[in-house]
C-alpha cells in the first residue's frame, strides 16, 4: 500500500516473497491458463448496453449497504479541478494537512472530483505466509503498445497452502471503486492509471493498492496479457474443450441466423472461443465473466492433457511474447513437474455479480457502473481465503 510519506522518508522496497512449493502446482498451469485471458475482450472498447442474463440472479440479494459508517464528506474544489490540464503537472503525493479528516487516509487523495462519496479503506485481511494471490489480467492493449488500454479481464487466483485449496474470483470491469491518487472510477482503469500518474510501483503498484483499499486483499504477483496471437495458440493446440454451464445463441460474423453452443462440453477452435467470450448482445457483461472462467479452465486442462508443460523453458519463452508478469522462469521451472497433479474441477469459482455483490448505477455523467456491496464482497473473499 502506498501511504503518504513524512518529510525525508522514502518508500520501503517490498520484500521478495518466496513462492510456497505446494502452491506452485498451479502457478505454472496458471501462466498457461492466464494467456487466454487476453482474448476475452476483443472489441470491448465498442461496448454496447446488453441485456441481463435471467439465470444469474439465483441467490437472495444481500441488502446493498455501500456506506457502513458516517463518513467525512468529500467536497472537491471544482474550480481548481477544472484547471487541471494533465496529471503530469501535479505533485501527486504531497502530504495533505489533517489527513485524519479525509476518508482516503492514509492513501493518496484524488486528483479528479468525485461523483459519489469516497468510501473509507476496507479492513485488510491478515498477511499470511500460506496464502498467495495472483492477479490474472487481460487487457485490450494493441500489439504496438501505443494508445491507452484497460484491464477488462480481472481474475484473482487464490492459493491456500495450508488448506490445499485453489480459488478463482472474477471482478467485473465496471465495478466503481476508489483508485488512490486518481479518483472514483471503474476498476479496469486502475492499472493504466498507475502508469499515467507515475505511481510508485507503476501500474501494478496502483492496482495492488486499489485492491487493498477497496477489498482489503493483498495481491502478491500478476500476469498481464493482450489478446493478439492467442487465437493461433488455441488452434495450435488443436482447439480446447470447454464446459459451458448454459447454452448460448448470439450473432456471429458469417452466420446469418446467428451461432450457438449447447450447455455441456463443447470443442472450440480459436475463432469459436473468441466468439464465445466476446458475445454480448443476448447476455450480460456478468455472464461473460462466467464464460471467461470456463474458457480459462478449458485451455488449462488442454495444456495439462497434452503435457505442454514438460518443456517449460520453451513454453515460458513463447508465453513471454504475450505475457507481462513478475513471475520468472526461475520461479516456474522447479514446479513444472507438479502441474500434472492439478485437479481443475476442485477449483472454487466465484464472481462479483449484481444484487448479491454489487448494485447497478448510472453516474451523473452517464456511465453505467456497478457499486460494490463491500460487506458481501468481504465475506466472499474471507471464505475463499479460508481459515
Amino acid at each position: 500500500m502506498f501511504k503518504l510519506p513524512s518529510s525525508g522518508e522514502t518508500r520501503p522496497v517490498r520484500a521478495a516473497r518466496k513462492t510456497p512449493r505446494f502452491l506452485y502446482i498451479l502457478l505454472t498451469g496458471s501462466l498457461g491458463m492466464v494467456c487466454l485471458c487476453s482474448i476475452l475482450y476483443i472489441g470491448l472498447w465498442s461496448y454496447a448496453p446488453v441485456a441481463p442474463h435471467e439465470q444469474l440472479a439465483t441467490l437472495t440479494p444481500t441488502p446493498f449497504l455501500p456506506v457502513r459508517e458516517t463518513l467525512t464528506p468529500f467536497v472537491p474544489d471544482l474550480n481548481a479541478a477544472g484547471a487541471i490540464s494533465s496529471p503530469d503537472s501535479l505533485n501527486l503525493f504531497t502530504p495533505t494537512p489533517s489527513l485524519a479528516s479525509v476518508p482516503w487516509a492514509p492513501y493518496a487523495g484524488p486528483i479528479y472530483p468525485a461523483l459519489i462519496q469516497i468510501p473509507r479503506p476496507e479492513q485488510e485481511f491478515p498477511n499470511r505466509d500460506d496464502i498467495l494471490n495472483i492477479a490474472v489480467l487481460g487487457s485490450d492493449m494493441r500489439p504496438t503498445g501505443l494508445g491507452g488500454f484497460r484491464t477488462d479481464t480481472i481474475m484473482i487466483l487464490i492459493l491456500n497452502k495450508s488448506a490445499k485449496t485453489v480459488s478463482l474470483v472474477s471482478f467485473p470491469r465496471d465495478l466503481y471503486v476508489y483508485i488512490p491518487a486518481y479518483g472514483m472510477e471503474r476498476i479496469n482503469s486502475a492499472f493504466p492509471a498507475g502508469i499515467t500518474v507515475n505511481y510508485p510501483g507503476g501500474g501494478f503498484g496502483l492496482f495492488q493498492d486499489t485492491m487493498k483499499y477497496n477489498f482489503g486483499l493483498t495481491i502478491h504477483h500478476y500476469a498481464l496479457m493482450n489478446f493478439w496471437g492467442f487465437k493461433d495458440l488455441i488452434d495450435g493446440l488443436g482447439g480446447i474443450d470447454v464446459y459451458c454451464a448454459y447454452g448460448l445463441h448470439d450473432t456471429r460474423q458469417g452466420y446469418a441466423d446467428g451461432y450457438g453452443v449447447a450447455a455441456g462440453w463443447n470443442h472450440m477452435d480459436g475463432e469459436t472461443a473468441l466468439w464465445y467470450v466476446r458475445s454480448r448482445y443476448t447476455t450480460s457483461d456478468f455472464d461473460r465473466v462466467r464464460r471467461q472462467q470456463e474458457v480459462l479452465l478449458g485451455m488449462s486442462q488442454t495444456l495439462l492433457n497434452k503435457n505442454a508443460l514438460s518443456n517449460i523453458p520453451g513454453f515460458f519463452v513463447t508465453l513471454a511474447k504475450y505475457v507481462q508478469s513478475d513471475l520468472t522462469l526461475e520461479m516456474v521451472t522447479p514446479y513444472a513437474e507438479l502441474a500434472a497433479t492439478v485437479n481443475l474441477s476442485s477449483i472454487g469459482r466465484a464472481s462479483i455479480v449484481p444484487k448479491t455483490y454489487a448494485t447497478d448505477w448510472i453516474t451523473p455523467d452517464g456511465k453505467m457502473v456497478a457499486l460494490p456491496n463491500y460487506p458481501a464482497i468481504h465475506d466472499l473473499l474471507a471464505g475463499m481465503l479460508g481459515p
